[in-house]
């Protein structure tokens, strides 16, 4: 037998439900209330198939807000709306309707986010089902349905778990294929992200804190968390972190990382070599590149593949970083001492590079003081600093000389960059000036600020055509 149901339009949950429509209507007169206050539904057992994709060229696959609140006036004007389902077929309104009377009602009855996962959950075996309605009317030629279930395993189980979030997020991940089209990605994209009914916490709303063992350190923070910088600076926040990434990045797009060397010890000349330190954070680095971590859902992301290339001067510490970072991803190990796979490119990495001529100037006491005051406050180095270190004359000239060196770098750095995922290793000198110039951050304080991190620089989502977008990453908090 079906329930009758009266959903408030008001509150957009149910008020009242009866075995009988008559009972229904009169237990609400009987309240001293007007029939046109609710909307009317039957329960069909909460297990119709919802179909209906697009409405006038709108993704409104399960959502809430359409199907409480705007299709009863889709319904009154019916004739005048485009209503396609899933198959890109059109919908009648009889259809329409019975729909509407499913999805309202079963989205009404959500209580609590426990119940919008539940609901979730359901919803992602519809989604299934449909998706499989898809694979039974293709005729497989060039590709194997075996194939497509490969690339789309990670998805579909967290399909099903109503983790549609994190779901959108693997398939920004999906190459494209003659079945798996970029449009028919968009659309799977698109319908998770209307039918997605949890309400996600916020900073405010944290009822739980992950933390490691000792009970002090974020999870997060671990390998990528804030490091000496100004923790006030809004624009400095945990999505900048390489977690984040994928978030951020389509099919197609490149991850650029420019990075200071990891931990060295007191020998500073060329052959100076990281330490113990150094060689487990860089490879725990490498580790968490192989998936992606995003610390607000603990869910991993594939975008990274076993598609990279290492780049770093000729200095042993930038080459062992980059071989350990190499070696946490499994790309190659760390032991050998040939440094096999990396690509050394001491000009385009060269620490002095934003010095006149590429050279540590002469007779100056502090080349890290001077660049500080060069990215921070160029008005306060000397006419002789600006002359003998930039071979400028003027800060306004300082300025325009740290802009062209960073859009030149730049245009080096995405020239090289030719595979997914692209590690660029360099040293303090060098990632100073360029994480100011192309984040246009003016992070140091004053001249004795604290010093760019250890792994810590620059990332750089580099899209297909050509534009990128920067921002910080950063290792865990070290004394230098």
């Amino acid at each position: 037998m079906n329930e009758y149901y009266a959903i408030d339009k008001k509150t957009q949950t149910v008020a009242y439900k009866s075995a009988s429509l008559f009972l229904l209507k009169n237990t609400i007169a009987y309240d001293e209330r007007d029939e046109s206050e609710f909307i009317f539904t039957e329960d069909i057992n909460m297990k119709y198939l919802s179909r209906i994709v697009y409405v006038d060229g709108n993704c409104i696959y399960n959502n809430k807000n359409f199907w409480t609140k705007t299709a009863p006036t889709i319904i009154e004007e019916f004739d005048e709306h485009e209503v396609i389902d899933f198959m890109g077929k059109p919908v009648d309104k009889v259809r329409f309707e019975t729909e509407f009377n499913s999805n309202s009602t079963r989205i009404s009855t959500i209580d609590g986010v426990a119940g919008e996962v539940d609901y979730n959950m359901t919803i992602g075996n519809e989604f299934i089902s449909l998706f499989r309605e898809e694979c039974i009317f293709t005729d497989f030629k060039d590709i194997s349905p075996l194939e497509i279930g490969k690339k789309l395993i990670n998805v579909i189980a967290f399909v099903e778990t109503g983790s549609f979030r994190e779901a959108k997020m693997l398939l920004k991940t999906v190459e494209p294929d003659v079945f798996l089209t970029e449009e028919r990605l968009q659309k799977y994209e698109d319908m998770l992200d209307a039918a997605d009914s949890i309400t996600y916490a916020t900073d405010e709303t944290f009822f739980y804190t992950a933390e490691e063992d000792d009970g002090d350190t974020p999870i997060y923070t671990q390998v990528y968390g804030l490091t000496d910088l100004d923790d006030t600076d809004a624009n400095m926040s945990k999505e900048h972190s390489v977690y984040y990434v994928p978030s951020h990045m389509v099919n197609g797009d490149k991850l650029i990382l420019v990075l200071r060397h990891a931990d060295r010890g007191d020998d500073s000349s060329d052959t100076g070599d990281i330490t113990d330190t150094g060689v487990n954070r860089a490879t725990v680095i490498g580790s968490r590149m192989v998936y992606s971590v995003d610390p607000s859902s603990g869910r991993s992301t594939n975008i990274l593949s076993n598609d990279a290339h290492y780049f770093s001067t000729e200095i042993t510490r930038a080459k062992h970083t980059a071989q350990a970072i190499a070696a946490g991803r499994n790309d190659f190990t760390y032991s050998a001492s040939d440094y096999s796979g990396i690509t050394v490119d001491q000009d385009l990495l060269e620490g002095y590079r934003f010095f006149k001529g590429s050279k540590k100037p002469e007779n100056i006491s502090s080349a890290s003081t001077v660049l500080k005051k060069y990215c921070n406050d160029p008005s306060t180095l000397t006419s002789d600093e600006l002359a003998n270190c930039f071979g400028v004359n003027t800060a306004e000239e300082a300025v325009a000389k740290l802009a062209a060196d960073t859009t030149k770098i730049t245009a080096e750095i995405i020239s090289k960059a030719d595979r997914t995922l692209n590690v660029f290793i360099t040293h303090d000198y060098f990632i100073g000036p360029y994480f100011c110039g192309i984040t246009n951050r003016k992070y140091y304080g004053n001249t004795s600020g604290t010093w760019i991190n250890y792994c810590s620089g620059v990332a750089i989502i580099l899209h297909k055509d050509n534009t990128y977008d920067a921002f910080p990453v950063k290792a865990e908090k070290t004394s230098v």
